[in-house]
């Protein structure tokens, strides 16, 4: 007897939820290159045809299980910004929730991160792979301009560059996300006080009148 309609689907998106699952333990652990289909489907108990019924190909499955969730937060980020009233919260505890918000994710995400970062070494030609990495740095970034563009207008913030200030600033929550450790973050100096001192930095250094 062949299995109810619900069944199969259960099963379906049981395997699926494995396979992602095991490729981001994977992805993580040993970089793009360094992981295999066959690999992911081992280490999720599946075949590895059911991989590529699933997905399509190891890029996809990449994308879905690695470039995904990295922007996951500022998509979540933006949609609440563009909901809320403005100029409810003042410029240093918006700019403090963009970047504990965007540090955290990133901190979250760091083993991800630094796969998606070795997914296209430098001595590489250009692939799937690295586009997607390129269109999800892209994405963050355009969402990120979106808001310090209009924090800047309501509050009076001009005569800056926009699009270098925010490669700026999400540099910073970069840096600290992959590197803290070498910042010395928690000892001598608190997440909270990079946190605080970053949004100094980029809240004064947007207000600031040119000289």
């Amino acid at each position: 007897m062949s299995q109810p309609a619900t069944a199969r689907s259960s099963v379906y998106g049981q395997g699926r939820r494995l396979l992602l699952a095991s490729a981001r333990e994977l992805f993580a652990d040993r970089g793009y290159s360094g992981t295999s289909t066959r690999d992911i489907a081992e280490r999720a108990g599946v075949s590895e045809p059911m991989l590529f019924r699933h997905f399509g190909s190891k890029a996809n499955l990449f994308q879905e299980a690695a470039v995904a969730p990295f922007v996951e937060f500022m998509d979540t980020y933006i949609q609440d910004y563009r909901s809320r009233e403005r100029l409810r919260l003042t410029a240093d505890e918006e700019g403090h929730r963009l970047f504990e918000g965007l540090v955290g994710a990133l901190r979250e995400q760091r083993e991800l991160l630094i796969a998606l970062m070795s997914a296209r070494p430098a001595d590489q030609p250009f692939d799937e792979v690295s586009r997607q990495v390129r269109q999800a740095f892209a994405h963050l970034l355009e969402l990120f301009e979106e808001v310090v563009a209009n924090e800047s207008r309501e509050r009076g913030f001009t005569d800056f560059d926009l699009a270098a200030s925010v490669r700026a600033m999400f540099g910073m929550a970069l840096s600290v996300a992959l590197h803290g450790d070498w910042l010395g973050l928690g000892e001598p100096v608190s997440h909270e006080r990079m946190l605080a001192a970053m949004t100094t930095m980029s809240v004064k250094g947007l207000g600031v009148p040119p000289g």
